[in-house]
């Protein structure tokens, strides 16, 4: 399940998303940019849950699993921002904002694990 492969996947995955995440969260609350892509401690956590993308397409395949994917990845960071992080944004934008994250790691990490994306 964890090859080299499969493991810069996930790699590549979080931090594409965390991109995606930073740029919408700068556009909308005009937070500083690079200070959001370039966060060691959001890049982190955004690998550390993609780590969860392997296992779901081991266990799952087809709508079931893009659709656990994509729900794991938006709500676990949105959990872990409003309550270990304590970001103040309000839960709707969390979830929309780790939403982008979610959708982008997942396309990622299939466009990179898989001969056909979705």
């Amino acid at each position: 399940m964890f090859t080299r492969r499969t493991l810069m996947a996930v790699i590549l995955a979080g931090i594409a998303g965390t991109i995606a995440n930073s740029l919408v969260v700068a556009g909308l609350v005009g937070a500083p940019l690079w200070g959001l892509i370039l966060s060691f401690g959001r890049n982190a956590v955004a690998i550390l849950v993609a780590l969860m993308l392997p296992v779901i397409y081991a266990r799952m395949h087809g709508i079931a699993a893009h659709a656990v994917a994509v729900v794991a990845l938006a709500v676990i960071p949105s959990i872990l921002a409003k309550t270990v992080f304590g970001v103040a944004a309000p839960w709707g934008l969390a979830l929309a904002v780790n939403a982008v994250y979610a959708v982008t790691a997942v396309v990622v990490y299939l466009a990179l694990t898989r001969s056909r994306a979705l």
